[in-house]
Order: C-alpha cells, then sequence, then structure tokens
C-alpha cells in the first residue's frame, strides 16, 4: 500500500518541499524504519523489503545532504524502535500493518500537498 503511494506522491521531478513537507517526510521515513523492523521478524534478517522502499524515496526526492541525513537518522530510529518488540511473526505482523497505515496516510498528505 505504501509503495503505491510512494510512486503517486514521487511521479514528479524532485520536488522543493517546505518544511512541513519536509517533516511529513521525516515521519513517513521513521515508519518506514519501523515497518522495516517487524517485517524482517517474520520475512528473516535478511530481507530489505522497507529499505528498498527507503532507498526509493531517497532517490526520488533526491534530498540535499542535510535532509539525506535527517532521513537516514528517522528511519534508523525508527526500525531501532520497533527492532526489540514483536518477537512473534503474527505480532510483528499484525503492528507492521498498523505502521504500514499510518505510513500510507503520511505518503497520501505528501501526495495532496504536491497538487
Amino acid at each position: 500500500m505504501i509503495l503505491a503511494l510512494l510512486a503517486v506522491v514521487a511521479t514528479s521531478a524532485a520536488p522543493v518541499r517546505t518544511p512541513a513537507e519536509r517533516e511529513t517526510l521525516t515521519q513517513l521515513a521513521y515508519v518506514l524504519g519501523q515497518a522495516h523492523a517487524l517485517h524482517r521478524v517474520c520475512a528473516g534478517p535478511t530481507d530489505d523489503t522497507w529499505r528498498g522502499r527507503m532507498q526509493h524515496l531517497i532517490e526520488t526526492e533526491a534530498p540535499p545532504e542535510t535532509l539525506k541525513a535527517a532521513l537516514t537518522a528517522s528511519f534508523n530510529s525508527g526500525f531501532g524502535s520497533k527492532d526489540a518488540q514483536a518477537r512473534d511473526c503474527k505480532a510483528a505482523a499484525d503492528a507492521e500493518a498498523r505502521v504500514s497505515q499510518k505510513g500510507a496516510a503520511l505518503a497520501r498528505k505528501l501526495d495532496h500537498s504536491a497538487r
């Protein structure tokens, strides 16, 4: 779900983002990090599904280095916040679904602001 919305957000050439949009991107990076940690509980430690989506976001946004660093730090922080939680696959999958919904809402918010 988030991937489709990221594609919509990324349809234009690297946009110039307002401070509010940069904050939303930072929140989205955090959520992607959380989803990455939770997804790996079921998929295994080498799975990079959500990390790949984060990489796609950075490539599409082509942010200045300071924003890129903030997005990376936010992703890593989100990952760390969930990495120690939900060792059970079912619980992790349920949490991942909730986190994914939050990410989809953030992506929609970015999509609407880009219009």
